[in-house]
């Protein structure tokens, strides 16, 4: 039996391992957070203006980019053989389990299925790649991690628990729960949108198109600047010659005067010009490069136009988009393989039986 002392040493040490986990992939969920925010529109986080003036509106293409991938891979839906795996996917209403794990793994790049017990029966947890800490960053097979920590927030305490090939260690709120041979087999599956050579997590499309979607924001924004300046004007006055408090407070409002010193030229309006060319052109070369790096982003476009589409040309589209979706699409098939593997070993059958 362990002792007192020996238990907090077994706390600390797993508690420091979660913290060395944590802050050596810090990096990694910055860029999931900076990928939440892109897809929910939030895209000027952290961003500081040169000039108040600056228009930084977001013209978020991601969020249906992202909706329009996980609408073709919700029919995604592979046959199942094995009957007792059928009936518990059906019991455990698997099919929208993989649909909020299919979330994450768009957005993140990657998703994790808990297989374990129950009061006696099989479970499913899906977990987003948050609560996931492996001992290793830098190989891209799950066979080759010998550790998973798992933790999150379970009524505002810390749950720790670092699942070995053969060990477990739970902790909760500082407190050892469990320390054990596993009650079950090593119960983590991974799904992944792209895998990334030599890199435990995978990669999303979010993360490539990125890059765009700031540069497409800056089109339009620049674009809305240039037309603020072409209504409202730009006034060239001498110095000296008007109230450049009341300008700058009122701006040019309908029906004001303006008063200029004896002796000074009047005020004019600069010429604003036309907005360039080169604006609308990359405006829309940004269009078509959202489209090209991520497969189908202009399905939601062409499902609008419906009734001027034909259900073939549609058809097509959609089998063109799913073979270049073959990635996320065969990561799905792997998902519902391995977890029924899983919950055959819970259950003590054997494959084949």
């Amino acid at each position: 039996m362990q002792t007192k002392q020996s238990k907090k040493q077994l706390v600390d040490a797993v508690i420091n391992d979660y913290e060395a986990r944590k802050n050596a992939r810090i990096g990694l969920e910055n860029k999931w957070k900076n990928n939440l925010n892109f897809y929910n529109g939030e895209q000027y986080v952290g961003y500081s203006k040169q000039y108040y003036w600056q228009a930084t509106e977001s013209f978020n293409h991601i969020g249906p980019l992202v909706e329009s991938r996980l609408a073709i891979l919700a029919e995604v839906e592979p046959e199942v053989k094995d009957e007792l795996v059928r009936a518990v996917f059906d019991k455990l209403r698997f099919k929208r389990l993989v649909e909020e794990g299919n979330f994450w793994q768009e957005v993140t790049g990657s998703v994790f299925y808990k297989v374990t017990k129950k009061d006696g029966q099989p479970a499913i947890t899906v977990c987003s790649p948050f609560e996931i800490y492996p001992n290793k960053l830098d190989v891209s097979n799950m066979d080759e991690i010998s550790s998973i920590i798992h933790a999150k927030k379970v009524d505002d305490e810390l749950v720790i628990e670092k699942w070995t090939r053969e060990h477990l260690t739970i902790i909760r709120n500082q407190t050892l729960v469990y320390d054990g041979e596993l009650p079950y087999p090593f119960p983590f599956v991974r799904g992944t949108s792209e895998l990334v050579a030599g890199q435990f997590f995978g990669k999303s499309v979010v993360d490539r198109v990125i890059p765009v979607q700031r540069a497409y924001n800056a089109i339009k924004n620049r674009r809305a600047e240039f037309m603020s300046r072409m209504a409202c004007g730009v006034v060239a006055v001498e110095d000296g010659s008007v109230d450049l408090d009341s300008l700058e407070v009122d701006g040019l409002c309908p029906g004001k005067i303006i008063v200029y010193g004896q002796g000074y030229r009047e005020p004019k309006f600069m010429e604003a010009g036309s907005i360039p060319d080169e604006l609308t052109k990359e405006e829309d070369r940004l269009l078509n490069e959202f489209n090209t790096i991520s497969y189908g982003g202009d399905l939601l476009s062409l499902m609008a136009q419906r009734a001027t589409v034909g259900q073939g040309t549609l058809n097509i589209y959609s089998e063109q988009v799913k073979r270049q979706l073959r990635r996320p699409i065969q990561s799905i098939e792997d998902v519902y393989e391995q977890v029924g593997d899983k919950i055959l070993n819970l259950l003590g059958v054997e494959h084949g039986n």
